[in-house]
């Protein structure tokens, strides 16, 4: 340990100075306040022995000095005096001396002392070396932090690249939708594309779960379900519910831990004769609303995909008149909560949907999403929310 003694008389530091040496410890002297300044600035000193009356600065100002400078290293401070009244010792440690000695200096009892003083520089070295190991860790977190969180926008970007376009799809059609993750990346997707030129297959998926592994879990569902895969290849002869069976025999032989689900709703629309067709696996019902604002829903019909390799779907079968909306919709909207903890539910989706009906397709969309909004006020959105519309409008 380096030790500083500071006192005006010269015997007093020589007899400090023997005692404390045969202790082992490194000293160095200095008869004022302010050569003791000029010591600690050129030495690592971790405990000062410092009189109190003394000329230039006294050892009160020394202290003080100490403890306003900004330094890394914490320097355990003894004040030496003559003085035993308990104001003189309140006045001492209020000044940010850590302990207090009174002259004659005891020889046992300025050892016990620099224990203490000893023990006390361990533990701030140990403490501080703690400090630097946590900021670093910090700092790497940070680093890491940053780097995923850069990784987690580039691939909701990606997701939402691979969203389709709203507007009108063909000349009878238009479509509209939102889409807001919970963490960023969703486990929710949605999709339409034209076949055999004329008609139009859609789906909205939800991939149970959260965040990444729910994203990746969605987004390799929604590959087996593009027409390049081929399993949509013959929907328009073999109907939804058919597609299903494959998709599910698919997903259960990968899920043998049964370590998530997926609910969907895919149809198939034939704008030339307004039939409709689809196929609902554990998913919220789908919703048709006429022009008058009329409502009909169109139940589920299985099991959600990847559970049960027995499990059959069926298709559901409706006829779109002109002015007719179909509304696919995850349950992240209806289980949508506030503040207060009570969900947005179903009945709230309905009225909102019947009591708009007049808006277009973007406009009735952004008015569900600006309800729903308003009813979470600041609550988190802790499950991934989408709906998808598609209006028909026949040629007249």
């Amino acid at each position: 340990m380096n030790i500083l003694i500071v006192d005006d008389a010269a015997e007093t530091r020589a007899y400090l100075k023997f005692m404390v040496s045969k202790i082992g410890w490194k000293v160095f002297e200095a008869s004022n306040g302010t050569t003791a300044c000029e010591v600690i600035r050129s030495e690592k000193i971790e405990v000062l022995l410092t009189d109190w009356m003394m000329p230039e600065m006294d050892g009160i100002e020394l202290i003080q000095w100490i403890r306003e400078r900004s330094a890394g290293n914490y320097i355990y401070t003894i004040l030496l005096t003559s003085r035993d009244r308990e104001s003189d010792l309140v006045t001492g440690l209020s000044s940010g001396a850590d302990d207090f000695l009174t002259k004659p200096v005891i020889a046992n009892i300025l050892y016990a002392r620099l224990q203490v003083a000893q023990r006390i520089q361990k533990l701030h070295q140990e403490l501080t070396s703690q400090q630097q190991l946590l900021l670093e860790s910090h700092e790497l977190i940070s680093a890491a932090y940053s780097h995923v969180k850069s990784d987690l926008e580039h691939a909701a970007h990606v997701q939402r690249s691979l969203l389709p376009k709203s507007g009108n799809n063909m000349d009878e059609i238009s479509t509209a939708w939102f889409y807001r993750p919970a963490m960023g990346i969703s486990g929710d997707h949605l999709n339409m594309y034209p076949i055999n030129g004329d008609k139009l297959v859609f789906y909205l998926l939800d991939v149970s779960g959260h965040g990444v592994t729910a994203a990746l879990r969605s987004a390799a569902i929604s590959q087996l379900l593009h027409p390049v895969s081929g399993l949509l290849g013959d929907i328009d002869d073999i109907g939804p519910a058919r597609v299903l069976d494959r998709l599910n025999s698919h997903l259960v032989r990968d899920n043998a831990d049964i370590d998530y689900l997926a609910t969907i709703v895919l149809g198939i629309f034939d704008p030339a004769t307004g039939n409709l067709r689809l196929a609902i696996a554990g998913h919220p019902p789908a919703i048709l609303l006429n022009a008058t604002g009329e409502m009909e829903e169109l139940p589920v019909s299985g099991l959600p995909l990847g559970i049960d390799s027995g499990a059959s779907y069926q298709d559901n079968e409706a006829a779109m008149l002109s002015g007719t909306t179909l509304i696919l919709h995850s349950d992240g909207i209806p289980d949508c909560e506030n503040k207060q903890g009570h969900k947005y539910g179903l009945q709230a989706l309905r009225e909102c949907l019947s009591q708009n009906i007049e808006l277009n397709s973007d406009s009735l969309v952004a008015k569900v999403e600006s309800e729903l909004e308003n009813w979470r006020g600041e609550a988190d959105i802790t499950d991934d929310q989408s709906l998808l519309l598609i209006r028909y409008e026949a040629e007249k």
